[in-house]
């Protein structure tokens, strides 16, 4: 069960709170003072601390301030409080503090406060253990993207010269053979492209922004998109309102517009329609990619932006984690909007840029 700071300088209030906590089979470290305790206060080492406000010397205020402020503690503080108190504990609340418990302190109200707190510090906890999960595995990609050039010449080379290899053997062979031959050169295409995402992802971003026309750029993207095999039978519009700009690096971001654009056609199996939405929302600029695919399965929806999850038979995973890198260090969001009937709505936020000044002859 959880380790349960417990500070109060009523001996008898003291005792006897310690032991409803350890009738639930907690661990009670009990002190009359902060000093008592303080070597236990430290982050990880606790659970929960539950004190009293009005101490001598070193009050509740000043326990809340060295755990929460100083200590960098997450794990949450309640504290107990007097009838005359309460304004000062929710004072304390603000401050950081978890809840409060007004005397007299019952069993049953104490014991529903410590739950909803460890439901807390569990949650808590949950979210740094992925978090530290994420980060190790971006530092490992990290010191892969140090070599990714290296290891994109390397590798790309002897693909490229088989791939040329097949083609002129193609060219020799029978219309079943060539079948067969075109079939290993598509795959090598997927593979190369699955390298290339990988590795741009795991490159360190460089960013160049500058002052986009965001609907230009959504533009391009669906002329490259509509190029691809792919897409050749789907249906791509795009609806903008004009001179919606943001500083982008118009490179990178035309990758993100891209990259949705192209899962939105394999999706659909290349049948379908997409449709790309931009516009200014107050000093945000929105742009949205909705098609009406199979959607997003409803456990997925979590899972769909960490790099190496992918419910795609070929897919490496790394398309919409390489979106969420981009478009976060451009100081926007990305997510995954609900949308009526199927399909799935990708939707970017970003700091807007302002509108182009209007040059002379009606030109901008």
């Amino acid at each position: 069960m959880a380790r349960i700071i417990l500070i109060d300088d009523e001996a008898r209030l003291l005792q006897t709170l310690a032991r409803f906590l350890e009738q639930q089979g907690h661990h009670v470290v009990r002190g009359g003072s902060f000093q008592e305790v303080e070597s236990h206060l430290w982050p990880g080492q606790f659970e929960l601390l539950v004190t009293d406000i009005v101490m001598p010397l070193f009050d509740g205020m000043h326990v809340l301030r060295e755990v929460v402020e100083v200590r960098q503690c997450q794990e949450p503080v309640v504290l107990i409080t007097g009838e005359p108190n309460v304004e000062t504990a929710s004072e304390a609340v603000r401050r950081g503090a978890f809840d409060y418990i007004s005397k007299p302190v019952t069993k049953d109200k104490l014991l529903e406060v410590v739950a909803r707190a460890l439901r807390h510090v569990h949650l808590l906890r949950e979210r740094d253990q992925a978090r530290q999960t994420e980060m190790q595995l971006l530092k490992n990609l990290a010191s892969l993207g140090e070599s990714a050039a290296v290891l994109s010449h390397e590798i790309r080379t002897p693909i490229t010269s088989l791939r040329h290899a097949l083609r002129a053997v193609g060219e020799r062979l029978g219309i079943e053979d060539r079948v067969l031959v075109e079939e290993f050169v598509g795959n090598l295409s997927r593979i190369e492209r699955m390298l290339g995402q990988t590795l741009s992802f795991a490159k360190p971003l460089r960013l160049q922004p500058q002052p986009t026309d965001l609907v230009a750029l959504v533009e391009t993207a669906v002329r490259e998109t509509a190029a691809l095999p792919v897409a050749a039978a789907f249906e791509m519009s795009v609806a903008a309102e004009p001179g919606v700009r943001a500083n982008v690096d118009p490179q990178l971001f035309g990758e993100v517009l891209t990259n949705l654009l192209r899962n939105a056609a394999e999706a659909g199996e290349g049948r379908g329609r997409v449709a790309v939405r931009c516009r200014r929302a107050g000093d945000r600029a929105v742009v949205e990619v909705e098609d009406d695919g199979p959607g997003v399965p409803a456990a997925l929806r979590e899972e769909i932006f960490k790099p190496f999850h992918s419910s795609k038979q070929y897919g490496t995973g790394i398309g919409l984690a390489f979106c969420r890198k981009v478009v976060e260090s451009h100081g926007g969001t990305i997510s995954l909007v609900d949308r009526p009937g199927s399909g799935a709505c990708f939707r970017i936020d970003l700091p807007a840029a302002e509108t182009a000044p209007s040059q002379p002859g009606g030109q901008s």
